[in-house]
């Protein structure tokens, strides 16, 4: 049956790094030696990484690891809980598995009940005294109002300090019962950077001013940027230097690696079964048909490895790109490199995909915007490298079956006359050659697999139905 989206990894308990496909384990290695460095001192960590890089997979498998090795690793979908009026809440619920049975637990309770109780007037009061004028009021009643009202919320604030200082004991207390020499407690909170700014704040304040003790290390698997705008928008300016504000919360910030594209593509061709229809008995039974797989894995992994996008796009790409195929039968010329850059273009660049799609550019045009979108290291001449060639070509293939039309006639004249076969195009990056070169080679040749465009358009957008094999 054919997925519309990657399964869930499956970690499996005795080696949780089997089914990683981007080949992270040694970055859990190193991950884990910052943690066990500030074992005894706790702190702070951000992992940081692109959305869509596989942060949480990532932390699954190192989560399993640390259990496999003694540790006590706890788990925070700070997204899952944006609805809770105050983190600690669900913080101190996901604290409580640690040791659920220990007799320090109702210190904890007892003094975060406090807190939260304490925290809900505080913020009661003062929106009252906003809203309702209060504190200007008390002016007019005379110094002795004012300064019983300053009384009140010294005392309160004192109160406050008393409460947390109890709080961090009972939890210091607690945590020691969970602390092995290898690891401390550490706390992984996910997907803060998609919260409400409000609760994402919130959730920074509570660890800072909570669970500054030792033996606790929290790890926020952020996008700091977006972790940026968010701050941003608490605040409501876009002058604050959100960067710096960060600072105050995080000790380490270790940026988790890109994966190579190639592993990646490699992973997504298997997963959805690419093979199915390259390798179909029947297709294969066509000689022109038999380097398809070949030139697909080629475009593919040199595309992906050379574009800066994440890993939920690129498999958006593989997704469509694979339900596109039930669109063609078993003799049908699919033209692999061009087929996923036009796949490739309808995701990571719609705009430019409309316009071809709706035939709104001359050949030049087209030719402009491919060089000027695609990335440049694929298109300058490179000899050591085969990648500039493909490319080259590709993109020659490309422009060529644009002009062509329904018929598989020429739309738009791109050489001065069928005899010298001078071409009418001029490259940005492409070697003027080599791209010549090619579009010569498939103007002689409209007879291996070269069709219009539209052609291929059209089974990518499902105009042409499903063959259901």
């Amino acid at each position: 049956m054919l997925r519309n989206r990657l399964p869930e990894i499956e970690v499996p308990k005795e080696k949780p790094f089997e089914n990683d496909k981007l080949n992270r384990e040694s970055c859990a290695n190193t991950f884990l030696s910052i943690l066990r460095m500030y074992s005894t001192t706790g702190c702070v960590v951000a992992l940081n990484g692109e959305w869509g890089t596989g942060k949480t997979t990532f932390i699954k498998m190192l989560m399993q690891k640390m259990e496999n090795e003694g540790g006590h690793p706890l788990y925070f979908n700070a997204w899952e809980n944006d609805y809770v009026s105050d983190p600690l809440i669900a913080l101190l619920a996901g604290l409580k598995d640690l040791s659920p049975q220990s007799s320090k637990w109702d210190g904890i309770i007892s003094s975060g009940g406090r807190i939260i109780t304490s925290i809900a007037t505080s913020a009661i009061k003062t929106v009252v005294k906003n809203k309702l004028g209060i504190d200007s009021n008390a002016i007019e009643v005379g110094v002795d109002e004012v300064g019983k009202l300053l009384k009140e919320d010294i005392e309160e604030f004192s109160k406050h300090k008393s409460t947390f200082a109890e709080f961090r004991s009972a939890l210091q207390s607690y945590i020691a019962e969970n602390t092995t020499e290898e690891f401390p407690v550490v706390f992984f909170v996910d997907e803060l950077d998609r919260c409400s700014p409000c609760f994402s704040v919130l959730v920074l304040e509570r660890i800072k001013h909570l669970f500054d003790i030792p033996n606790v290390v929290f790890v926020l698997s952020v996008n700091k940027k977006q972790l940026e705008y968010a701050i941003q928008g608490y605040y409501g300016s876009a002058s604050i230097d959100a960067s710096n504000y960060l600072r105050r919360f995080i000790d380490i910030e270790y940026t988790l690696p890109r994966p190579k594209g190639e592993d990646f593509c490699q992973y997504l061709y298997d997963v959805y079964h690419f093979s199915d229809v390259f390798n179909h008995k029947d297709r294969k039974q066509y000689h022109e048909f038999r380097s398809d797989e070949d030139r697909f894995k080629r475009i593919a992994c040199t595309l992906i490895s050379s574009s800066n996008i994440d890993l939920r796009t690129t498999d958006k790409i593989f997704a469509h790109t694979r339900l596109a195929l039930i669109g063609f039968s078993q003799n049908n010329y699919i033209v692999p490199d061009v087929f996923f850059m036009l796949c490739y273009l309808k995701i990571a660049n719609n705009r430019l995909y409309s316009n071809i799609m709706n035939e709104q550019l001359t050949a030049q045009e087209l030719l402009n915007e491919l060089e000027d979108f695609l990335p440049l290291e694929l298109l300058v001449l490179d000899e050591n490298k085969s990648e500039w060639r493909q490319m080259t070509y590709a993109i020659a293939s490309f422009v060529f079956m644009y002009t062509l039309d329904d018929n598989v006639r020429e739309r738009e004249h791109i050489f001065t006359s069928n005899e010298e076969k001078t071409s009418t195009l001029h490259t940005k990056h492409l070697d003027s050659k080599t791209f010549v070169e090619a579009l010569i080679w498939y103007y002689d040749n409209w007879y291996r697999g070269v069709i219009p465009l539209q052609n291929l358009i059209k089974r990518i957008e499902l105009e042409y139905g499903l063959v259901l094999q």
